[in-house]
């Protein structure tokens, strides 16, 4: 049997191409090629950057050639390499899960500001948590607390557990599956903070057309319209006001509620925090500037 990467009788040997000849024919902006080669290839970008004159393994080739294709027609470069940094750290990612987004950093950055004025262990609960990023990122950056990631998929589950593990907190986290408060029947502990980036674009807004969200589970993105006639369900904020409604009855007296929308939703989201009881409510935005968050604490 001939060598691999060698040609056999009657056949074209297979034509070598640098990293660069790569990058330049895959005709994708350079910060999405990069890291389709380096999980082709197996090596990082800076060896390759080292060694560019050294032709790339021919199998590696056939790869990214075919992930660059895929990429071409709109497949995210995160469903392709299998991950995305969130909070300085690679979560696995799969089309079971929505794609970790540096604005919902942002959730992070307030239960932290909380758990430092609070100056004690604290129980929080990601809801909906998806990969388990925002679980996991808590869990590795308050060593002492407590908390739970629910989820309605049972695949996106799966990959909270599998990323849990990877990063060294499998036994700190507590998962549970089921929709929203459903999730948490049977238990009697209250939480401190309850933590959630849920589904709030609505069902006929055209970005769901566009970009990565054409690839992510719809579940993810858009709520489900289970209370009719109710006008949050048209906004897409029918699963925000769902939360808002029964998180008090899961919070300790001045625990907070804490949800990501989109950047049109802040007033009514924090109407919907109002009408469920909430206190001291107060509107977050981003380092872009755009209001991304809403925050609320239950009276004591």
């Amino acid at each position: 049997m001939p060598e691999t990467g060698h040609a056999t009788t009657g056949s074209a040997a297979p034509v070598l191409k640098t990293p660069q000849e790569l990058l330049a024919a895959s005709q994708l902006p350079r910060h999405e090629a990069w890291p389709l080669l380096e999980a082709a290839s197996g090596r990082s970008r800076e060896f390759m950057i080292a060694h560019g004159d050294k032709a790339t393994d021919p199998g590696a080739t056939a790869l990214f050639e075919r992930m660059a294709s895929l990429r071409r027609d709109g497949v995210p470069v995160a469903y392709l390499t299998g991950w995305r940094e969130f909070y300085g750290r690679a979560f696995w990612v799969n089309r079971h899960t929505l794609i970790p987004r540096m604005e919902t950093e942002l959730l992070i950055e307030s239960a932290l500001a909380y758990a430092d004025r609070s100056h004690q262990p604290i129980r929080l609960c990601d809801l909906g948590t998806g990969s388990g990023c925002i679980a996991i990122t808590l869990a590795l950056e308050l060593k002492g607390s407590e908390i739970t990631a629910t989820d309605a998929s049972v695949k996106a589950l799966e990959m909270a557990r599998n990323n849990a593990a990877w990063l060294g907190v499998g036994e700190r986290i507590k998962f549970r599956e089921g929709r929203w408060f459903e999730a948490l029947t049977g238990l009697t502990q209250r939480f401190h903070g309850l933590v959630s980036n849920p589904p709030y674009v609505a069902a006929g807004d055209p970005h769901l057309q566009l970009g990565d969200l054409r690839f992510e589970p719809r579940s993810a993105l858009t709520p489900m319209k289970d209370a009719p006639g109710d006008q949050s369900a048209d906004a897409g904020l029918s699963d925000i006001a769902e939360i808002a409604r029964g998180a008090g009855q899961w919070l300790e007296p001045h625990g907070f509620l804490l949800v990501e929308h989109g950047f049109e939703q802040q007033d009514a989201v924090i109407a919907l925090l109002d009408q469920a009881g909430f206190e001291a409510i107060r509107g977050i935005s981003d380092q872009a500037g755009l209001p991304r968050a809403v925050m609320g604490f239950w009276p004591g």
